[in-house]
């Protein structure tokens, strides 16, 4: 079970669509979008891409299935504009966040960027059960993905890697190993968590998991 708190409530828009029907409202317009981006990205993550068909994603989202060709054309498109839906704000925070620790020493900007991510995976997990429906079946998507948007995220970790081996302030450990293993402790632990602490705030566990990731890759596990 993953830790979830996005529990905003919905406003379902009117799903008569005829022929040449003129275009919704712009509120309408995008408030429809997002009700197709959030079910996509649930069936997406849980179902993998060939699992998850246009009419059960348009049976998620309440909708009538050909307002999904409508705003977005093909599976293949809507799945892609799943991703940066998903993984948009990732890479656009990670920016955010090498730019305003640039002054920092490499282990303190490091520190920032493990806590940012920790942050959005307490988040948004079903976007990491995204990246693990590709995962599992290998697929040219998943190039895609971590090219568009993986990348931009892990480039900058290994960045905040290497300046701190290279101040000595971490030990010369092979910089895809340690990134991996920091990203891996915070993917398991709000993707597939299977007893995650109750009544906590999400912002709250997220700073609490990205304190204890730290301390074991830092100063190890020895009492």
């Amino acid at each position: 079970m993953a830790v979830n708190n996005r529990s905003i409530p919905k406003k379902r828009a009117s799903t008569t669509v005829s022929g040449r029907e003129k275009r919704p409202a712009r509120a309408v317009d995008l408030g429809t979008r997002k009700e197709i981006l959030e079910a996509a990205l649930t069936a997406f993550s849980r179902d993998g891409f060939d699992g998850a068909s246009l009419p059960k994603i348009a049976e998620i989202a309440k909708i009538a299935h050909p307002l999904i060709h409508y705003y977005f054309g093909s599976k293949d498109n809507l799945w892609r504009e799943t991703v940066d839906y998903a993984f948009g704000g990732l890479v656009a925070e990670a920016t955010a966040v090498e730019a305003a620790s640039r002054g920092l020493s490499p282990l303190h900007r490091l520190r920032v960027m493990v806590q940012a991510f920790a942050q959005f995976a307490a988040r948004y997990p079903d976007h990491l059960g995204l990246i693990m429906a590709e995962m599992r079946s290998d697929s040219e998507r998943l190039a895609w993905l971590r090219k568009n948007y993986l990348n931009a995220f892990l480039g900058r970790l290994a960045r905040a890697l290497k300046d701190a081996q290279e101040q000595n302030e971490i030990k010369k450990i092979p910089v895809d190993h340690l990134s991996f293993i920091l990203i891996g402790s915070i993917v398991s632990y709000f993707s597939i968590n299977f007893d995650p602490p109750r009544n906590e705030k999400s912002e709250e566990l997220a700073n609490r998991h990205a304190k204890w990731v730290l301390e074991v890759i830092l100063n190890g596990i020895n009492a």
